[in-house]
């Protein structure tokens, strides 16, 4: 009984392995250069009290986009000091100062907090 749990624990951690390094190849398919040395891939996630905030405009540096139904979305920047921004379609915004590296990825989390989900109904 014990080796068949076994068995079956390392073939899921082997599934897992497999799975993660078929994504990650594909994390930096710019034209034929992996990894990327001329910047960075910045990941945004937006929130508001804990739930993703879709149709958010983000930008860092040049760069910019709309979050997903997720509260997410991944820009790729030259290296250097950048400013990460975001709007909502309320119009709440926040703002950081970002530092990107060859090669790097990073993460930008903005917390509208109670501001970006608005009071819905009536009283």
């Amino acid at each position: 009984m014990f080796n068949k749990l076994k068995f079956a624990f390392v073939s899921l951690m082997a599934a897992g392995l497999l799975f993660c390094i078929s994504n990650a190849s594909y994390a930096y398919d710019r034209g034929g250069e992996w990894p990327p040395t001329e910047g960075g891939t910045v990941f945004v996630y937006v929130t508001a009290m804990g739930s993703p905030i879709a149709d958010a405009e983000v930008s860092v540096g040049d760069a910019s986009g709309t979050t997903g139904p997720q509260g997410n979305t991944t820009l790729w920047v030259e290296n250097g000091f950048h400013t990460a921004s975001v709007e909502d379609h309320h119009g709440n915004t926040g703002s950081r100062e970002v530092r990107v590296s060859p090669g790097e990825i990073i993460q930008v989390t903005f917390e509208l907090g109670a501001a970006g989900r608005p009071a819905t109904g009536s009283h």
